[in-house]
């Protein structure tokens, strides 16, 4: 999904390159050649899908046990950029991805309305939703049969309808450099600018393996997977995963104080560490119905709260721990 700056998002189109590689370099035997069986033609479509996700992280909303349901659909498109240019043998586009994202937040329950105002808060509220509305870019090039990159910014508003400040917009970004050893197995190296309260960069670091066309593994912080295929129908191929990722991100709200007026702008992070299995169901033709379900633990939850720039204590810091709980996501695209 799309929380914040998502670690691992599943993409809606595949990320290995558009054309086999020059004559002598074969292609490794990924799975979305397998699923999409991607043609030059099909990656320049100006279209290239759209989908939407739901996820839902269990909590009562009692006390600190936080619930969050996470909604987000985007579209993405296709547009030609560099395509003669050496520096691009595989002729990738350039992915342009409008999204939208809504958080509904349950908790954490304030014993005390009136701690809001101390110089800490002892019982930190939240929104009952949050927004995201961004624009995200790609670019995947292979610069030569061994070198290559994964390109990405993000530019959006990370807040609810009441605040929009210099803190709402976020931009974030990644530039992953990849190297193809061998046919079939592939390393990254690079870095994650996820632009939170808390954490504002990550390394970005592993291999791909993909000994053949019926399974794949990605050792890679901070996103690892590993697939593999199940079963066939006549129109799809059935997946099955273990994953983990660093979900969550980080928004701006107006808080409230004790006698129900508005108070001051704060920032906050909402940052944990998934790990979920999953079933996934691809197309075999260029085009079609995809989707995913997923049953994951969550778990290193935390709240990190910062006083807004409008508060008499800007700057100030909280981190309020969260249990950890069991969270399911479904997703579909097309």
């Amino acid at each position: 999904g799309y929380p914040g700056y998502s670690t691992a998002p599943p993409p809606i189109v595949p990320t290995n390159p558009s054309q086999p590689l020059p004559v002598g370099y074969p292609q490794p035997p990924t799975q979305q050649s397998e699923w999409f069986q991607q043609t030059y033609q099909q990656s320049m479509r100006a279209y290239q899908g759209v989908r939407g996700s739901w996820t839902y992280i269990l909590g009562t909303g009692r006390g600190n046990s936080v619930a969050v349901n996470e909604l987000d659909t985007s579209a993405t498109f296709a547009l030609p950029f560099f395509m003669n240019s050496p520096a691009n043998i595989n002729q990738a586009p350039l992915l342009i991805t409008p999204g939208f994202g809504m958080q509904l937040w349950g908790g954490p329950q304030s014993q005390n309305p009136g701690a809001v105002m101390a110089p800490i808060p002892l019982n930190p509220q939240l929104p009952g939703n949050t927004y995201d509305n961004f624009l995200d870019t790609a670019w995947n090039p292979q610069f030569t049969p061994l070198f290559g990159a994964e390109l990405g910014i993000r530019v959006g508003f990370y807040t609810n309808w009441d605040v929009f400040v210099t803190d709402s917009w976020r931009v974030m970004g990644r530039a992953i450099g990849t190297l193809n050893m061998t046919p079939t197995f592939q390393g990254k190296l690079g870095v994650i600018y996820l632009d939170r309260n808390q954490v504002k960069i990550l390394p970005a670091v592993g291999f791909t393996w993909t000994p053949n066309a019926t399974s794949r593994y990605d050792v890679f912080f901070p996103a690892p997977r590993a697939t593999w295929r199940f079963g066939q129908t006549r129109r799809h191929a059935w997946w099955g995963y273990v994953a983990g990722e660093y979900g969550g991100g980080a928004w701006t709200f107006r808080n409230i104080n004790s006698n129900g007026s508005k108070g001051f702008i704060q920032r906050f992070d909402y940052n944990d560490i998934r790990i979920s299995l999953g079933t996934e169901w691809l197309p075999l033709a260029t085009t079609g119905f995809s989707g995913n379900f997923e049953i994951g633990y969550a778990f290193y939850r935390q709240l990190f709260y910062v006083n807004g720039v409008d508060d008499p204590r800007y700057g100030v810091q909280q981190i309020v721990d969260l249990p950890s709980t069991i969270m399911f996501r479904l997703g579909l695209a097309y």
